[in-house]
C-alpha cells in the first residue's frame, strides 16, 4: 500500500485497486495521452487512469492551514466491443464509493462517454471525483 500525505494524488492507489479487482484488464497504468491514440497494441482491455485536475472547494481555514479540495481522476477504458460492457461494469464496481486513503472521501462517478471507435475497440473516457484536504 502506498503512503500518502493529505492533498496528495492517489493515482497509485487507484491503479492498484483496478489491478486487484478487475482481472479482465490486461493493462492498468497511468495514462500517457490525453486523446485516443492510434495504436495501444494488443494489451487490451485497458484501464488507464490519471489525475485530470484539482481545485479548492473552500477558503483556507483561519486558525490552521487547511483547505478542502476536489480531485478529479480521468479514466480511459479501451476494450473490444464484445467485452466492453462487462469491463466497464467491473471497473465501476471497483471504484464507486471506494475511499482511496484516510485523507480522501469516497470516489463519486462524474460522467463518461464514448470518445472514439478504432476498429473493434471502443475508447471510453470517464471521470471520478473525491474531496480531500490540503494541510501544511
Amino acid at each position: 500500500m502506498l503512503s500518502l500525505d493529505s492533498g496528495d494524488s492517489a493515482i497509485g492507489i487507484l491503479i492498484d485497486r483496478l489491478r486487484e479487482l478487475v482481472p479482465q484488464l490486461k493493462t492498468v497504468d497511468e495514462a500517457w495521452f490525453a486523446q485516443p491514440i492510434d495504436d495501444l497494441g494488443d494489451e487490451v482491455p485497458a484501464g488507464l487512469p490519471y489525475l485530470a485536475g484539482e481545485g479548492a472547494t473552500s477558503d483556507i481555514a483561519t486558525l490552521r492551514p487547511i483547505q478542502q479540495m476536489e480531485q478529479t481522476y480521468g479514466l480511459w477504458i479501451v476494450a473490444p466491443r464484445d467485452v466492453f460492457g462487462k469491463v466497464r461494469k467491473q471497473i465501476r464496481l471497483a471504484l464507486f464509493g471506494h475511499q482511496l486513503s484516510q485523507y480522501h472521501n469516497p470516489l463519486q462517478y462524474g460522467q463518461g462517454g464514448q470518445m472514439d471507435v478504432k476498429g473493434r475497440y471502443i475508447w471510453w473516457h470517464e471521470t471520478w471525483t473525491t474531496t480531500t484536504h490540503y494541510r501544511v
